[in-house]
């Protein structure tokens, strides 16, 4: 039994939609993914100037920074991780400072 014409195109137009809403969600999680990435290198260039500039050894402000993108990212989206603010970071760099042996 043959398919009419409008259904044909009814199903081809369906699957061409799923593949684009398959490719923009890979495209976000792509996106995601880069932000993230670029986040943890900037901020840790930036959180182990500071630690350093307090008087952290740069082994041990490398340890406590590294801590605290990874807890970071897995906290925060990358929209949100845009914006973080100091008050969003500190408890996190706290715990990660304590747990590598720093004064809190």
């Amino acid at each position: 039994m043959a398919l009419p014409l409008r259904a044909v195109l009814f199903v081809a137009a369906a699957a061409a939609l799923a593949g684009c809403s398959e490719g923009e969600s890979r495209m976000a999680k792509g996106l995601e993914e880069g932000l993230r990435t670029s986040f943890v290198e900037s901020f840790g260039e930036s959180c182990r100037a500071a630690t350093e500039g307090g008087g952290a050894a740069a082994g041990l402000a490398a340890e406590v920074c590294k801590c605290a993108a990874g807890e970071l990212i897995k906290k925060y989206r990358a929209s949100e991780l845009i914006g973080l603010s100091p008050e969003m970071a500190a408890p996190v760099m706290k715990s990660c400072a304590a747990k590598s042996g720093l004064p809190v």
